[in-house]
């Protein structure tokens, strides 16, 4: 990380651990990220490779302690030309002996306080552009859990800061590990959350309870976001080569496919027997149909004349027949059902003609 790597005014290059996303076991390495003035965009560029087990660069004296390999250290502060040591401690803190960690931990993050914020801050990058709203998404459900993201926009910068000035691989390797927290059942709703899928559905519960829409809807438009998102080179940065899914990409095709929506969720029973009442099926009611002879018969005239006649001979005939056949006037209902029945079949008949 040399001086022809930090432009005047611009962030400071930042060092971060890199995991691979398929391999096992796991590869880690150091990496930086940096702003390149000739691409106008932050890259990434590897430092050095950790292997499958980072612990081999830490040592403890005792068991209330340990310090970083000195090698490691040298060669780190040579290529990047400054006092590295507390960054790289931090890097590697996961990896430290979980005894030590308990009796470090106070001491190791005293002082690293957070970041205060006016209200209302606005918060854009080098670039002059916010932070990419699938980033705000995904920390937004990291951080609160839920899939009702109408507050996406209202984050607090401390959070969204973490987001800012940093390369694609960078962010992605930081969403890596935070995913991680994660519980399985977690997954779809975060994915679902992350590429707000709820945009694409009327229904009022679809913010908050999306295991009651149709799986196969979801399905559709997961890939139609999925998609849009693979072609998004603002959102890509140093991406060159789009002939291909990025494994991060493909990480997350598989964990969604792999994965269901939590069912434990009494809003989600309401929704679902609402669902399913909606979605019994009825047969159609069997309309009553009358033969010609059968109308013949009701009319007491000949077929003949009833072919003959308009719509208006119809309407007269059936009244004549009406008023000796009404239940009110004494008539039989179901000669009178019966007769109306044939006098709209009639009519049906005159209107196709």
């Amino acid at each position: 990380m040399n001086s022809s790597l930090k432009h005047h005014g611009a962030p400071d290059p930042t060092i971060y651990l890199s995991r691979t996303v398929f391999a096992r076991p796991t590869q880690y390495s150091l990496r930086f990220s940096y702003w390149d003035t000739g691409e106008k965009c932050f890259r990434t560029s590897e430092l050095i490779d950790l292997g499958t087990d980072p612990e081999a660069f830490l040592h403890y004296p005792n068991d209330t302690c340990f310090h970083l390999d000195i090698d490691l250290v040298y060669r780190i502060e040579k290529l990047c030309g400054r006092d590295m040591e507390p960054e790289l401690e931090r890097l590697l803190w996961p990896f430290v002996d979980p005894t030590v960690q308990r009796k470090m931990d106070y001491f190791f993050f005293r002082g690293s306080g957070q970041v205060r914020f006016k209200a209302g801050t606005k918060l854009l990058s080098f670039t002059g552009l916010p932070v990419h709203s699938f980033d705000k998404r995904r920390l937004h459900f990291l951080r609160f859990g839920s899939t009702d993201q109408g507050r996406v926009f209202h984050m607090p910068p401390r959070l969204e800061v973490k987001l800012l000035n940093r390369s694609r691989d960078e962010l992605e390797q930081y969403f890596l590990e935070e995913e991680a927290l994660l519980r399985e059942h977690e997954l779809k709703s975060y994915l679902y959350a992350a590429l707000n899928l709820q945009k694409h559905f009327s229904e009022a519960f679809a913010r908050s309870i999306p295991q009651a829409l149709p799986p196969e809807k979801i399905d559709e438009v997961f890939l139609k976001e999925f998609c849009l998102l693979n072609d998004d080179r603002l959102f890509w940065q140093e991406r060159t080569d789009f002939s291909h899914l990025p494994d991060y990409l493909i990480r997350y095709l598989i964990l969604f496919f792999d994965s269901n929506f939590p069912r434990a969720n009494r809003g989600f029973a309401e929704a679902q027997e609402f669902m399913d009442g909606h979605r019994q099926f009825k047969w159609p009611e069997k309309k009553d149909t009358v033969s010609k002879d059968e109308i013949a018969t009701i009319f007491e005239e000949s077929e003949e004349t009833l072919r003959n006649a308009d719509q208006k001979e119809i309407t007269r005939l059936y009244r004549q027949k009406a008023k000796s056949l009404h239940p009110d006037k004494g008539g039989d209902q179901e000669k009178f059902v019966r007769l109306t029945v044939a006098y709209e079949e009639l009519l049906r008949n005159k209107n196709k003609k």
